[in-house]
């Protein structure tokens, strides 16, 4: 990975305003839910909570005006302690989550790397449809004169003009191909809730992932993986501005 990771050389971000980091394995077929009982079997020592959630689709008949619910499998929900590590178990996907506080990669790739070779055993090794990882990063924008001039934070934006300046609000979301990594993205960015007085908030939500010529056992994705987040990294540094990382720093 020399070549690769010469290429993705940059400065780090002092302190990334993540608040939500997501890496998800999805299934070509759904996963038997005794498959997936013994998944959350396998995990529940590594968590302190464990939750079962019963998964159901509606057919609706339009004609007589009736439903009909028919049940797809469980879905299991482990959390830490404090609700900050969570991993999420479906006949669909196996998904691992961190929330804000962000402790940073190391640490989220070891707990991913420790549990997804138990997690695809118990499934079985099943080919695989898809492999994700989303960053979602929040930016809180002081108000001047009570207007939040979020193209100060952000080099990536809509340029719509004098006529619709300032704005009240955005939301915008665009794809890429990098077809030499075997890998596409998914980069939004939208006003979000305000939480802090006399600021105005957006998100910056980055999506990596790859659809096709997928890993094909757990070493195989957790070397994936990496270029994922070195591709993630170089997008998030190219967007953001040197006043955001001023702000963050």
């Amino acid at each position: 990975m020399t070549a690769m990771t010469a290429e993705f050389q940059i400065q780090p971000y002092a302190n990334p305003p993540i608040i939500e980091a997501v890496f998800e394995v999805r299934f070509a077929e759904p996963i038997s839910e005794a498959k997936v009982t013994k998944a959350k079997d396998w995990l529940t020592n590594q968590y302190a909570n464990s939750a079962t959630e019963v998964q159901a689709e509606v057919k609706v008949d339009f004609a007589t005006r009736s439903a009909k619910f028919i049940d797809v499998g469980k879905k299991f929900r482990l959390t830490s302690t404090d609700q900050t590590n969570l991993c999420l178990l479906a006949p669909a996907s196996a998904i691992w989550v961190r929330l804000a506080p962000y402790e940073g990669w190391e640490s989220f790739a070891a707990r991913i790397a420790s549990e997804l070779p138990t997690t695809l055993k118990a499934f079985g090794n099943p080919p695989l449809a898809r492999l994700g990882l989303r960053y979602v990063n929040r930016i809180d924008v002081k108000l001047i004169d009570g207007i939040a001039r979020h193209e100060d934070y952000l080099n990536f934006r809509i340029v719509h003009g004098e006529l619709l300046e300032p704005t009240n609000g955005f939301q915008w979301r665009l794809v890429k191909e990098f077809n030499e990594l075997n890998l596409k993205a998914n980069v939004q960015s939208g006003v979000v809730e305000t939480e802090v007085p006399g600021f105005a908030a957006f998100s910056f939500d980055i999506d990596i992932f790859c659809d096709s010529i997928l890993p094909k056992n757990a070493n195989e994705i957790i070397e994936k993986i990496e270029y994922m987040r070195q591709l993630k990294n170089k997008i998030f540094e190219a967007g953001i501005t040197e006043k955001a990382r001023k702000a963050y720093s």
